[in-house]
């Protein structure tokens, strides 16, 4: 999508005026060397140099022609060094540095130091509060990973944001299902469930578009953590997919992949994901599927089953890292399997 929209907006165009764009596979040939680099840790993640190589903003997503322009005139407007940049806004923060030195921290995996910069954006531009509270969270989920943060500190900057009555309903909603997502990665999914039911309460009766479309959206997560009704929970899933998933790879690999997440119809998803993997039209969309059908079989005890199909995802798509991360992880269960 962002090849086509870079060629085609004319809003992308104008922001690259005078730039030069250069696109980069960082997990083949050089674009290795080049990940390690500029220390690369998620797709897709844009940097701006001047003319001498040196780095002058970084930002990672992509979240729309609009959003991702803002950021290149940004770029281009203060062309100052990393570096001069952290300097000025210590000798007088502003908003603008705030948001670019955060946007940088964050690709770089700094994650305390994103936060103490979105808290300062956040300080100083408070009409935006809901646009640095996500990059913070956003932030610390990922913080969590190298324990710089914990679930517990990540509830904390989130709970009076759901507590308050000047939460707008819309926001309470994306907070309970960015809660329940940081939650998952945690492997404390519990601890997302008093947000789900602040949310479904708040939400409760509303007759706005926006707050429908969420809830109905959230009522797969309070059937499944609230109920506790799993077989709801996959009826309403399945209904929320669209019309022929079932004859569409990603589509199939999405439904498997839910399951497989959330411990449910496991046996199903088998059957699918085989379809999925037949019906894959590349070799790096096999490879992908393979993966969740190996994450399957490893899930209902098929340990050598796991490992051929991630051996097959490895054959397929030979340079892709992750892929080989996997097979180790896969040997390494297998092995205590065996041992016990």
């Amino acid at each position: 999508m962002f090849t086509r929209e870079v060629n085609e907006n004319s809003t992308m165009k104008e922001a690259l005026a005078g730039a030069i764009l250069w696109k980069v596979d960082c997990e083949k040939g050089e674009g290795i060397e080049i990940s390690e680099k500029y220390e690369i840790r998620g797709y897709p993640t844009y940097i701006a140099m001047n003319g001498a190589g040196e780095i002058t903003d970084r930002w990672i997503g992509y979240e729309g022609a609009e959003k991702w322009s803002a950021s290149v005139v940004a770029a281009k407007a203060d062309p100052r060094t990393i570096t001069a940049k952290k300097a000025a806004f210590a000798a007088e923060p502003t908003l603008e540095l705030a948001k670019a030195l955060g946007s940088d921290a964050n690709t770089g995996s700094q994650y305390k130091a994103a936060v103490e910069y979105y808290g300062k954006a956040l300080e100083l531009d408070p009409d935006n509060a809901k646009e640095y509270r996500d990059q913070i969270l956003i932030s610390m989920i990922y913080g969590m990973e190298d324990e710089s943060f914990t679930m517990d500190e990540v509830i904390a900057k989130a709970q009076p944001a759901m507590d308050s009555d000047k939460t707008p309903v819309k926001d309470k909603l994306e907070l309970a299902l960015m809660m329940k997502h940081f939650a998952g990665k945690s492997g404390e999914m519990e601890k997302a469930v008093p947000f789900i039911e602040a949310a479904w309460a708040a939400s409760e009766g509303s007759t706005d578009e926006e707050v429908i479309k969420y809830r109905n959206y959230m009522a797969v997560d309070h059937a499944l953590l609230v109920e506790k009704d799993s077989a709801k929970a996959l009826e309403l899933y399945r209904g929320r997919m669209p019309e022929g998933w079932e004859e569409n790879a990603n589509q199939l690999n999405n439904f498997a992949w839910w399951c497989f997440e959330n411990d449910v119809n496991l046996k199903e998803a088998q059957s699918l994901i085989h379809k999925g993997v037949e019906l894959a039209a590349s070799d790096g969309q096999r490879a992908n599927i393979l993966d969740t059908a190996a994450e399957i079989c490893n899930a209902l005890g098929n340990c050598d089953e796991a490992l051929e199909h991630i051996k097959l995802a490895i054959q397929l798509d030979p340079d892709k890292e992750y892929l080989k991360d996997q097979l180790v992880r896969f040997e390494k269960i297998a092995a205590e399997k065996n041992k016990g």
